[in-house]
């Protein structure tokens, strides 16, 4: 019987499935819970085996199908488990979802939660294979539905936080836009009354301080205008000759201010006559989004570096921050929605992926570099000739 292989053989299987799990791991980090997650989950199997080997296969079973509905709607999988006639699968499901709330706070991606079960149940049956042993059919069908059981349990709880994440995300997206778009604002009607007064002149001072607040204002609005189409997949390019530094200057200005909030460094090298080939708007969204990542990510105290120059056919924009080092498996993952690089999981992860999108419309490449224990520079590499021809079989 498949129960007394797996309690023959269940220190072997569990440090196959163990290897697995941390190869696909990579350097992720984990925990005790993270760790007793599997060994937990195989005891729940041998005891489900134990259960249904001392009943009959043709024992009847209730279901309440109305019941399964309304938690299959719900996303309640120990709801599903508790109507499916097995009583050991709510045990199953809870563990399951534990184990799916564990690995969305370490940082863990969904394909690594369904891979963390799979490679138990690859373990048993890889095993059973090289000792030539049969599984059962029955048997094999108990051990399929734990694993889906525990699979769905440990998904829908990580679902729940990355959606619970993810409006959480979108508030402090629009609580920044507000609250940037409030204080142009307010220096903009406070320059106005001078002005209105009679005090001061349109041609000054005041008058300079007003047309900034209010540029201010129109880049605030059209960076939001351009991640939102490249969200919807909608984009449409205006491609212009522009001063690199010039169409930077306000977002440099304000990351500035952000920064000394943050007592970080920020030093801008960019040479003064280079001109870039782009679409200003998803141009300044896919470097604002870099310069926040360097922000949220360096230490208090820790220095920021925007450089920008031009090498051979190609402009080059460097954004270096002091995160300490990247943490994920490969560089590469840290543009996929949803991923981050440290414990600091406020927000969704989103930015780098809007930025490559807007990168890759303009026919560039976006790419992250480690700097083990210091930090990671973040590269654009964008070429001098535009290629219209590219955007038009550019889908995203």
């Amino acid at each position: 019987m498949l129960l007394d292989f797996l309690k023959e053989h269940k220190n072997e299987i569990l440090e196959i499935a163990k290897t697995e799990s941390l190869s696909i791991a990579g350097v992720r980090p984990t925990s005790d819970q993270l760790q007793a997650g599997l060994p937990i989950f195989f005891q729940q199997i041998v005891g489900i085996l134990d259960t249904e080997n001392n009943k009959s296969p043709y024992s009847a079973v209730n279901i309440d199908t109305q019941a399964r509905v309304k938690a299959a709607n719900d996303s309640d999988e120990v709801a599903m488990a508790t109507e499916s006639g097995h009583p050991g699968d709510v045990v199953i499901a809870k563990s399951g979802g534990a184990l799916g709330v564990e690995l969305f706070r370490l940082g863990y991606t969904l394909s690594h939660v369904v891979h963390t079960y799979g490679s138990l149940c690859q373990a048993i049956t890889g095993l059973a294979v090289k000792k030539l042993f049969d599984i059962d059919s029955l048997e094999f069908r108990s051990l399929n539905r734990c694993l889906d059981v525990a699979i769905a349990g440990a998904v829908t709880e990580y679902e729940k936080l990355r959606e619970l994440q993810d409006r959480n995300d979108e508030i402090k997206r629009c609580g920044f836009f507000a609250h940037e778009l409030r204080n142009s604002l307010g220096t903009a009607m406070i320059s106005f009354q001078l002005m209105k007064s009679g005090e001061v002149g349109l041609s000054g001072n005041v008058g300079q301080v007003m047309e900034r607040s209010l540029k201010r204002m129109e880049e605030l609005i059209a960076r939001s205008l351009a991640e939102v189409k490249l969200l919807a997949g909608k984009p449409v390019l205006d491609i212009q000759n522009i001063n690199l530094l010039l169409l930077l200057d306000q977002l440099i200005v304000t990351a500035n201010v952000e920064a000394k909030a943050r007592r970080q460094i920020l030093e801008v090298h960019i040479n003064p006559d280079l001109n870039v080939k782009a679409d200003a708007q998803y141009f300044d969204s896919a470097v604002s989004n870099l310069i926040q990542n360097a922000m949220k990510y360096t230490r208090d105290g820790g220095q920021i570096q925007i450089r920008a120059y031009s090498m051979g056919d190609d402009v080059i924009v460097e954004v270096e921050d002091e995160c300490g080092g990247l943490l994920v498996n490969e560089p590469e993952d840290l543009f996929k929605p949803f991923v981050q690089n440290n414990e600091n999981r406020k927000g969704l992860g989103l930015g780098l992926s809007l930025a490559r999108k807007a990168i890759e419309l303009h026919h560039g490449t976006i790419r992250a570099r480690n700097l083990p224990g210091k930090g990671c520079v973040f590269t654009i590499q964008l070429p001098k000739v535009f290629n219209p021809q590219f955007v038009a079989n550019t889908h995203i």
